[in-house]
């Protein structure tokens, strides 16, 4: 028997199998079934049954299904693409804090479904969202260029900062040159708090060291927390006598130093916000106008600083373990960059009630709205669209 004839013989069978009820008129079909076809008994029942060959039937064994594709998963979809898809440890910290702003804007959620969603574990989070995961394939272009005239004057850091509360610095640049680093083109400039990795970027053109420093300004404005400590890359955007003078001549000193050449790890807190706050944002393309940089940093200094440090949780490594040849990282739980500076006590009182005050105010749907908006207005920016 063919191959198409034992296809059209078998769905026969099928619509035949469904429709009888009884033990016996079932036995008696499997029985044919096997001669005609030679199956193995307990194939030809699931052949009959639509587990195998993709034939549509029963449903398959097993518990059913606890959380639902239309709706719980939906809402966990939604969530998890405003918050630029994080793992699921992350999303599951966010939910009790995303759940009360997803209800104000798409309506009310059942109390079944809110406890079945606040008590979902993080596996079952990346399984429900696994197929909807982004894939990117292109990565950017290393930019630093090596700064040698301060280099006996700044220090390598050799050790650990005690980062047992904020303050201390890492900072680096992300080149939007596209594929070529030719010519005039816009970064960002990156800076990360160790201890409650809350994160300040701003956008200059052309990286010049007056700009970074003027940026630089802006952010120490900006933080909550005084800068205690700043540890850069070696290029010549931060070493530099401008950012020198800036933080070693000061009444109280900032502590300025620098990683080893070709050592990424030294700036791992910041290294990893290049991706989660620039890449993933941005994108590789390139921004070769310099109103791109101003429209960039507009949407950095305002909703995009809050979107991340009030609404998006991260976690930071603790400790590497090894067995034998096998290494395990060890992180702590998820909490925002607010939560970790709310929880040290280390913010005067009067400042934590600014910080309260403004979470209360923003709404991280709202501010998604705002942050696409203001991103397109980058992306697609043209001289001659803008001059018309």
């Amino acid at each position: 028997m063919s191959q198409s004839s034992k296809r059209e013989y078998l769905k026969k069978m099928r619509e035949r199998y469904g429709r009888r009820t009884g033990r016996r008129a079932r036995g008696l079909l499997i029985d044919e079934v096997c001669e005609v076809c030679g199956y193995e008994r307990k194939y030809a029942i699931k052949v009959l049954s639509g587990v195998r060959n993709g034939a549509l039937g029963r449903r398959r064994g097993g518990p059913r299904r606890f959380y639902q594709p239309g709706t719980d998963t939906g809402v966990l979809k939604r969530i998890w693409l405003t918050a630029e898809q994080p793992c699921g440890k992350r999303l599951k910290a966010m939910l009790a804090l995303w759940l009360p702003h997803y209800e104000g804007q798409y309506g009310a959620l059942g109390k079944e479904q809110r406890n079945r969603l606040l008590k979902i574990s993080a596996a079952t989070i990346d399984r429900l969202l696994a197929g909807s995961r982004a894939r990117w394939g292109k990565h950017g272009r290393c930019s630093t260029r090596p700064g040698t005239l301060l280099r006996s004057q700044i220090p390598v850091r050799t050790e650990h900062w005690d980062v047992s509360g904020p303050g201390y610095l890492e900072a680096d640049t992300v080149a939007h040159c596209g594929m070529s680093m030719a010519g005039d083109f816009a970064y960002s400039l990156t800076l990360t708090d160790i201890f409650s990795q809350w994160t300040e970027t701003r956008a200059i053109w052309n990286r010049g060291q007056y700009e970074v420093l003027s940026r630089i300004r802006e952010v120490e404005a900006a933080l909550p927390f005084p800068i205690l400590g700043f540890d850069s890359d070696n290029g010549g955007e931060f070493l530099n006598w401008h950012l020198y003078d800036y933080f070693c001549k000061r009444p109280k000193v900032v502590e300025f130093t620098r990683s080893r050449a070709y050592k990424k790890n030294d700036n791992a807190h910041v290294e990893q916000k290049n991706w989660t706050h620039v890449r993933q944002l941005v994108g590789y393309d390139r921004l070769a106008y310099p109103p791109q940089a101003q429209l960039l940093n507009d949407l950095y200094a305002n909703e995009w600083g809050h979107f991340r440090n009030f609404f998006c949780p991260v976690m930071k490594h603790l400790r590497t373990e090894i067995h034998g040849s096998r290494k395990r990282r060890v992180y702590d739980a998820p909490r925002t960059p607010f939560q970790r500076l709310r929880d040290s006590a280390t913010l005067s009182a009067g400042k934590l009630k600014e910080l309260e005050q403004l979470q209360n105010r923003l709404n991280p749907f709202a501010l998604k709205k705002v942050i696409e908006a203001k991103l397109r207005r980058v992306l697609h920016y043209r001289p001659a669209a803008s001059a018309a």
